[in-house]
């Protein structure tokens, strides 16, 4: 431990600036090396300062003198300064007041330093350089545990870093702490540090007792915490904006203000307590302090909320961050993206979309969200807008025409016919055969991309096969996390150091999650061949299970039309006209992957708008946010189909309402109803709301898994399987 604190800082008007060192000693005693450590550093980075002031406790004060005085090696430290620098001994008493002063070599000094020119000053530096603020960003700011929302906060944990300048703080704090104060009630665990201090120095004095302190732990600990002897007790308080909290003190408690002291202070004090430091900046008093303090709103007018930041709440007496804060978001038709309904009119239907099971690594296994190729080139509507764009932009000289990979040959092979001369087809590996020297165009054909690492792998190997060449890059289908994503990869695709960028074309694109292996499908897989619950299907169904396993497990074949479980082995879920995000004539026509992969659609487009600043309506997940589906949704969506879409859409997080007793009783009363109509069309996916649950991809509280699991469901023993894995795994 380093047991010297020192403060470089100008004394005096402009025109005659005194330059002083000061050293305060942490502990009784002069440590002679850490002495000419410390002057030693400080002389050769900022050279001899015009004074050294050297900062003791009364008892050490003739102890201190002698030590300079006669100590060998302080004697040698004190030598270095010759006589360009006056040193002084100043001794403080109990309260922290000045009481002894001694010039011990150099020069007189031109003006007598006090040691309220420095206090304020070296907290100051001390809270500047311990990072003392924690600063918002544009995405989100703080709600004290006051209510009210700032850009930043002080934190008085991050400037306790060092026992000497804890020393000195509790050095500053003294002049607040009468002889007979014998507790002191703080608001944060944080002061027992300025505490332990504040005793440490209180005890070379004579007849001074300890102070014993508690923390009462700020706003959410005062109605409860029991305030005794306030006649010998103080209150410190680390840090303030307004005192509110000095004032609750005040008004609820019967504290006088003179018995309340905050350490740090950056605001318009309404309490009249004390205040140790005021961070304002001031020139004369506190130059490197605080000149623009933090902006203070009220949370029903919050400048910072209305730009789309969000309050993140600060909890207990040490201002910690709460965990996650759930969300509850309805969605609605705006959040769709924007080209989601004429996409869908000139896909639904036609068996374009489907899901994989397979494992995405393996490229000739469908994807979870697998967009069929040779579908896309069957489609009249896809043919149409792929001969605009190539009559827009295929290029007149194109030679050569790149097949991204196996899925994308006929649509090379299409692009071809399109041209006006030969032009002869590449695989990717076959990239070396294209003569370097070539000049006339190459288009890369690429029939579905999803992340466009492939791309991207093209793009820099052609970059030395042909280096001349004016590149096109024709996408048919391109699936994108997002428009930031999509707009990513064009500008690495058409960057060159020729006199003018490649171009990027899409047919079609549209918003879709990144296709995982681990998925609504693969969970329900892993449910149905479990050992313990393979022994409860009842015999009705075995065979209905059994075939649905096998489904499940050919991972070649995508699905198209049997995503969802049906409450009866042959019930197919269906979707009613009004379907919000589709065009109406596509609803007479849909798949059961179309209603899917709309919603999944709808889903990633409120995640995506999660990390742009300014989108209201957004599904956040950081260590701050986490937004769920509201229960709402199931009602206002209450088609089955929809319904079974959102839960395997949706990610886990979005579905978690365990730790959200409004939301997690509100859905779990719906699925209650779900569960008893079940016979109906009504209740329709009940199968897939008992599926989620016993999956947990859907979470409850316990207590409304009673509620559900209590319901019976004679009618369909699908429905009572389930229900049956549920009690099973939650009672």
């Amino acid at each position: 431990m380093n047991p010297l604190f020192a403060f470089r800082f100008e004394s005096g008007p402009k025109h005659s600036v005194h330059d002083v060192l000061m050293i305060f000693m942490a502990t009784p005693s002069l440590d002679p090396d850490a002495f000419a450590t410390l002057l030693e550093t400080e002389i050769e980075i900022n050279l001899v300062p015009n004074e050294v002031l050297i900062v003791v406790r009364q008892p050490s004060y003739e102890q201190t003198l002698d030590a300079l005085k006669e100590h060998s090696t302080n004697k040698a430290t004190l030598g270095r300064l010759g006589e360009r620098a006056a040193v002084s001994v100043v001794a403080y008493d109990y309260l922290g007041e000045e009481c002894n002063r001694a010039r011990l070599v150099g020069p007189k000094a031109t003006r007598k330093v006090k040691l309220t020119e420095f206090k304020r000053r070296a907290l100051n530096h001390i809270f500047n350089s311990r990072n003392g603020f924690v600063e918002s960003t544009a995405s989100y700011h703080f709600e004290n545990p006051s209510g009210r929302h700032t850009e930043r906060f002080i934190r008085l944990s991050n400037i306790l870093a060092r026992g000497a300048e804890i020393a000195f703080i509790g050095f500053c704090t003294l002049p607040f702490i009468s002889k007979n104060t014998t507790v002191a009630y703080l608001d944060t665990p944080s002061l027992f540090a300025v505490v332990a201090a504040i005793n440490e120095q209180r005890s070379s004095f004579n007849d001074i007792a300890p102070i014993l302190a508690d923390n009462f732990a700020s706003y959410e600990g005062l109605d409860n915490y029991r305030f005794e002897q306030l006649g010998e007790a103080i209150v410190l308080v680390s840090g303030s904006s307004s005192g509110s909290l000095a004032s609750k003190l005040i008004k609820g408690h019967g504290f006088d203000p003179g018995k309340i002291t905050h350490l740090l202070f950056l605001g318009k004090d309404k309490s009249g307590s004390n205040i140790v430091c005021d961070l304002r900046q001031c020139e004369q008093d506190n130059p490197e302090g605080v000149s623009m303090p933090p902006a203070v709103e009220s949370p029903d007018s919050c400048k910072m909320c209305a730009s789309g930041s969000v309050p993140i709440k600060l909890q207990g007496d040490q201002f910690e961050f709460s965990g996650p804060q759930q969300d509850p978001l309805l969605v609605k038709k705006s959040d769709a993206p924007s080209n989601l309904q004429s996409i869908v009119a000139r896909t639904a239907g036609k068996k374009i979309f489907s899901v994989g099971l397979g494992n995405r690594a393996r490229a000739l296994q469908p994807r979870q969200f697998e967009v069929s190729p040779s579908r896309l080139l069957e489609s009249k509507a896809f043919l149409e807008r792929l001969d605009y764009a190539l009559r827009r932009s295929l290029p007149a000289s194109v030679s050569h025409i790149i097949v991204a990979d196996e899925a994308s040959k006929s649509f090379a092979e299409t692009i071809s016919r399109y041209t006006q001369v030969n032009v002869e087809l590449i695989d990717r590996d076959r990239l070396d055969e294209i003569p370097e020297s070539t000049k006339t165009a190459v288009v890369i054909a690429a029939a579905v991309i999803e992340s466009g690492r492939s791309l991207l792998d093209i793009s820099r190997d052609l970059r030395s096969v042909v280096p001349e060449a004016p590149l096109s890059y024709l996408i048919g289908f391109s699936k994108s996390t997002g428009e930031p994503r999509r707009r990513d990869l064009a500008k690495h695709l058409i960057q060159t150091l020729n006199p003018y960028p490649y171009e990027v074309v899409e047919i079609e694109k549209m918003v879709l999650p990144i296709s995982a292996d681990q998925n609504a499908w693969s969970a329900e897989l892993n449910l149905l061949i479990d050992p313990d619950i393979k022994g409860m299907i009842p015999k009705s169904i075995k065979t209905w299970i059994s075939n649905r396993v096998d489904r499940l497990r050919k991972s070649s074949e995508p699905m198209t039309s049997e995503l969802f479980v049906g409450n009866k082995p042959k019930r197919q879920l269906s979707l009613q006209p009004g379907f919000v995000f589709w065009p109406q004539e596509a609803v007479a026509k849909h798949t059961q992957a179309d209603v899917f992969f709309t919603i999944a659609s709808v889903l990633q487009q409120l995640r995506a708008n999660g990390h742009m600043v300014g989108k209201n309506a957004a599904i956040k997940s950081n260590w701050f946010q986490q937004t769920i589906l509201a229960p709402g949704n199931f009602g206002r969506f209450n088609d089955d189909i929809i319904q079974a879409s959102i839960l395997r859409a949706a990610n886990t997080s979005e579905l978690n309402y365990a730790d959200s007793v409004t939301e997690s009783q509100e859905l779990g009363r719906l699925i209650r109803r779900i569960i008893h109509s079940s016979h109906t069309d009504r209740g329709g996916a009940a199968a897939e709301f008992l599926l989620a649950m016993a999956t947990e991809r859907l979470r409850l509280r316990s207590d409304d898994y009673q509620v559900i699991l209590g319901e019976k469901c004679n009618n369909s023993p699908i429905v009572e399987f389930m229900i049956n894995i549920c009690r099973h795994k939650f009672l």
